[in-house]
């Protein structure tokens, strides 16, 4: 006769005793392991405006933590070498223009570009003594970093504007940010593109720009690598774009606070921060109501930024073409938005600033 497990008590006792034993089971598994933070690398541009706000206030408030991360970031003069570090595995995110990302999305599996960050502004800068607008250019040497899209539009609009042969007709060479700053203040080159804060930095300084991009031109973007997708999943990329948008929210409420965390980083005077905080829909001024924030990608930016990178194909700046639609998907961000405007995300008052 086989053995059987019987209880000694039959009724309720019984049932009781079964309700012990299976909590007791429950109690063997550590409570902590569903609710481990996802860990995440956030690389981000320590002289781009205004983005640089949004960063700052995941960095120096618990809002990651009430989405469930444990954060580390990493600081970048700009978005190339940001791209390099992810694909190298140094940083979990790409935050840069669409160029950029692409180049790096497109080395690694199975990455996304999710999102929209900020909107920014561009502009050509001239010294002083420069003559003319875009079309005196020609002869002049003019700087730009090859690697990001503010250089490509320029270019674009300069081949507009009349020099058919940009590449010919000007004296191109490639320079980062800071270093082509100091070459037009010591007269090595005659102009620059550049971008806030640095363009109204230079500006201030009493050169001028023959070239202002218009308003939503130029803009951010943020992705993740394919080894983050991989590993934590789809949710945990919402989770992170919700944290995104609660940020933005934060930074557009808290406007002072946010630039001040980001001229401690950069380095760059706050109020140069808010010239270029007027380029961006939600950081120009205080938009209360978060669930009107929007930061999906549409079809005419992505339209936009095809242009861009067969530009750099035609200019054999690209070795190959990169098809936009095919790394851009909008369904996380759609998701983040909708739990947002639905109530299904932390407590906005349970905000808290946790560094100085």
């Amino acid at each position: 006769m086989r053995n059987r497990l019987t209880f000694p008590f039959s009724g309720p006792l019984r049932l009781l005793g079964q309700a012990l034993v299976a909590t007791a089971a429950l109690l063997l598994v550590p409570a902590a392991s569903a609710a481990q933070p996802t860990k995440i690398v956030l690389g981000y541009q320590a002289l781009w405006a205004s983005g640089g706000d949004i960063f700052e206030t995941l960095r120096h408030t618990n809002i990651l933590q009430l989405y469930g991360f444990d954060a580390t970031f990493k600081t970048f003069t700009s978005g190339p070498p940001l791209g390099e570090a992810a694909v190298a595995g140094a940083v979990d995110n790409f935050y840069a223009a669409d160029a950029p990302v692409l180049r790096a999305a497109s080395r690694l599996p199975g990455s996304k570009v999710l999102a929209r960050s900020h909107d920014s502004r561009y502009a050509i800068i001239v010294g002083p003594d420069f003559h003319g607008g875009i079309t005196d250019l020609k002869g002049k040497t003019l700087s730009g970093l090859f690697g990001t899209t503010v250089f490509p539009r320029a270019i674009r609009q300069i081949t507009a504007a009349g020099i058919a042969q940009p590449f010919q007709q000007i004296h191109i060479i490639n320079q980062d940010i800071p270093e082509a700053a100091a070459s037009l203040q010591a007269k090595q080159i005659d102009a620059t593109v550049t971008w806030d804060p640095t363009e109204e930095k230079l500006l201030r300084l009493g050169y001028r720009s023959i070239y202002d991009s218009k308003p939503g031109e130029n803009f951010g973007w943020i992705g993740l690598t394919g080894s983050w997708l991989k590993k934590n999943g789809d949710d945990a990329a919402v989770r992170f774009l919700e944290a995104w948008v609660t940020a933005a929210w934060w930074a557009s409420n808290h406007p002072d606070q946010a630039r001040a965390w980001f001229a401690k980083t950069s380095g760059i005077d706050p109020g140069l921060l808010a010239i270029a905080d007027q380029s961006d829909r939600y950081l120009r001024a205080p938009v209360p109501d978060i669930k009107t924030y929007d930061f999906r990608i549409d079809d005419q930016t992505i339209a936009g930024s095809q242009a861009v990178i067969d530009f750099l194909v035609q200019q054999k700046l690209l070795p190959q073409r990169i098809d936009v639609k095919q790394y851009v998907d909008s369904s996380y961000i759609e998701r983040a938005q909708q739990n947002i405007r639905a109530g299904k995300t932390p407590d906005l008052s349970a905000i808290k600033v946790v560094s100085p």
